[in-house]
């Protein structure tokens, strides 16, 4: 009977240490994919200022390159804000196709992704 005893203490010392471990594992599982989303976050905000000012100056650019063929300053500069206003009502149109579904599909892919690099 007390050897009975001893397996049965065995095996929840066991199951006990399988479940501390595997709160630990489940523990740093969540603080990698936290970490990995906010290294993305920040790295993200960090290199979008050159790409905005990149973008910034190839408008100016092509509105003078489009004042030149119009003949007029002003007649570049509008037509960059319409191709803009039009990107835009674009965008508002289809932000769950082209931006919110895209979006969700890769968070969803990247929190259950296996891989511990990108």
């Amino acid at each position: 009977m007390e050897k009975e005893k001893n397996k049965f203490e065995n095996f929840f010392d066991d199951a006990r240490d399988y479940m501390d471990a595997r709160q630990e594992l489940l523990k740093l599982q969540v603080i990698q994919k936290a970490t990995r989303t906010v290294s993305n976050i920040i790295s993200f905000f960090v290199i979008l200022p050159f790409f905005l000012l990149a973008f910034l100056f190839v408008s100016i650019t092509l509105a003078h390159v489009f004042a030149e063929l119009w003949g007029h300053e002003y007649a570049g500069y509008l037509t960059i804000t319409l191709l803009y206003a039009i990107t835009g009502i674009l965008l508002v149109r289809f932000r769950k196709q082209w931006l919110v579904g895209p979006m969700m599909n890769r968070m969803i892919k990247q929190i259950l992704s296996k891989e511990t690099n990108d």
